[in-house]
């Protein structure tokens, strides 16, 4: 090895040495330096807060119709409903080929036509039937007024007889036997109860003849007055069921009919269009289902169906929506909001949303609505369960559309001049929440009870007064790039980390 290079190497592991020294020492006084902990402070004040819960969903209408055809079958002659048209009430949708329920519609009138000639000949002949049962009724009555009459002549006759001979044996009872009795002398009492006793056997007879004739006459008439009711009974009926059948066959044929020409059975927006000109549709059962949907008619008439579901696009099918109306006059949001969350919601909590895709305007009013409704069922996602919840918005921007991305924001719990501390103040130890107050510079514990707590803030129901000192957690100086204050106050904006859910307003922000 030459000088030369001895002389570099020696200098090399001289600078390497240095080097290695001072690492050491400064390692050494970083390691024994230990920063004081600074003791922190803040105001126990008075502030609004609110707690509020928050989801994302997209929005839909309240109501959506998918309208069919249904009872009317053909081809499509004609389509006006459009993508994103507006249409009202009874605005003509779709046209379809009236042949077949034209064709229908003659035969069931025909048909009518004929059972109605039936039913007319069968009334004129329960017509006669009638007149004949009711002249035998006014016979039958006729001839027992007459039997009535004549017998109760008869008995009066009887009856005026045996009060006579009545009478004759009381006078022969009063004249005097005579004595001697001359041989020819007949006594008088006996031949008076002798006639007596014949015409009371006559006015008995006379008396039963008239109970047998009431009860002939009244059997008759009450036979008569069954005939005319069954005839009368025959003429209402006569032809009416076979004409009822026909009439109602007529009437849905006229429906189906009037089926082919479909209006729109709500004011919306066309949000799908299934029908095509020239495709065939036909007939299906009606159907209606779908949590937002609102079943309702296509068409003037049409006992159309209607659904929450969505049509594909093409030729039209009999299972599928033609057309699909929805109401984007009035819009909502189904988003999944957590159990925790829930449990302090309900209907007709104030809602704010924003829309990621469209440009807030700083100046214009903030988009509100409440909720209408909460699930009962939850859905669970990698383990998170999650409500739907329902709600409304009052107010849709210019330029929303549906199923556009929103956040939701429902307030589920305001309160107004709230005594207030940070949140990482509160010390908790089972069921027991705790503060540290400031009391002639010591730190006390005292025990308090919270309510609503949102933005690193919580709400102190019980334990704390307006302008307490609480103490915060110490941190060390070096992570505390801002001032520590002592006494500081806190309400306004608050001092103090944590997260919690919702937000919080200011000063009745």
């Amino acid at each position: 090895m030459t000088s030369k290079t001895l002389v570099i190497n020696l200098g090399l592991g001289a600078v390497i040495v240095a080097l290695g020294a001072g690492t050491y020492l400064t390692a050494t006084a970083a390691g024994s330096t230990t920063p004081a902990a600074a003791t922190r402070t803040v105001t126990v004040s008075k502030a609004a807060i609110s707690s509020v819960a928050t989801a994302s969903g997209n929005v839909a209408p309240q109501t959506t119709t998918v309208v069919n055809a249904q009872n009317c079958s053909g081809v499509i002659l004609s389509v006006a409903a459009t993508l994103g048209q507006q249409v009202t009430a009874g605005q003509p949708l779709l046209s379809i080929d009236p042949t077949n329920a034209q064709n229908a519609l003659n035969a069931a009138q025909a048909q009518l036509d004929s059972v109605t000639a039936q039913a007319n000949q069968q009334q004129v002949s329960a017509a006669g039937q009638v007149a004949t049962a009711n002249q035998a009724l006014v016979n039958a009555q006729q001839s027992a007024g007459l039997d009535a009459s004549q017998q109760s002549a008869t008995v009066s006759a009887a009856q005026k007889a045996v009060d006579a001979d009545n009478a004759a044996v009381t006078a022969a009872q009063s004249v005097p036997v005579p004595s001697p009795k001359p041989a020819n002398w007949t006594d008088p009492v006996a031949a008076a109860q002798n006639q007596l006793a014949k015409d009371q056997a006559a006015l008995t007879q006379a008396q039963n003849q008239e109970a047998s004739t009431q009860l002939k006459d009244k059997q008759q008439v009450a036979s008569a007055t069954t005939a005319l009711g069954n005839a009368q009974n025959s003429a209402a009926s006569a032809g009416g069921t076979n004409v009822t059948s026909a009439q109602l066959a007529v009437d849905t044929d006229k429906a189906n009919l009037a089926a082919c020409n479909l209006t729109s059975p709500v004011a919306g927006t066309v949000t799908s269009v299934s029908a095509t000109a020239g495709a065939l549709t036909g007939s299906s059962p009606a159907s209606s289902a779908g949590s937002s949907g609102t079943a309702a008619s296509g068409g003037t008439g049409a006992a159309a169906s209607a659904s929450s579901a969505s049509s594909s696009s093409g030729g039209a099918s009999s299972g599928s929506g033609l057309v699909t109306i929805s109401d984007t006059g009035h819009l909502q949001v189904v988003a999944g909001f957590s159990e925790s969350d829930v449990t302090s919601m309900k209907p007709d909590q104030t809602a704010q949303f924003t829309f990621p895709a469209l440009a807030q305007d700083p100046a214009a009013a903030p988009v509100t609505g409440k909720v209408v409704s909460i699930a009962q069922t939850a859905s669970t996602t990698n383990g998170v369960v999650t409500y739907p919840v329902t709600v409304s918005i009052a107010n849709p921007p210019a330029g929303l559309r549906l199923g556009q991305s929103a956040n939701i924001s429902v307030t589920t719990a305001t309160a107004d001049d709230a005594l207030v501390v940070p949140s990482l103040a509160i010390t908790t130890t089972g069921n027991r929440q705790t503060v540290n107050v400031l009391k002639n510079g010591t730190p006390t514990p005292v025990t308090v009870t919270t309510g609503i707590s949102a933005n690193g803030r919580t709400q102190v129901l019980t334990g704390l007064a307006e302008g307490d000192q609480v103490e915060l957690p110490a941190i060390s100086s070096t992570l505390d790039t801002g001032s520590t204050p002592t006494g500081g106050g806190f309400g306004a904006g608050g001092l103090g980390g944590g997260s919690n859910r919702g937000g919080a307003r200011n000063g009745g922000q």
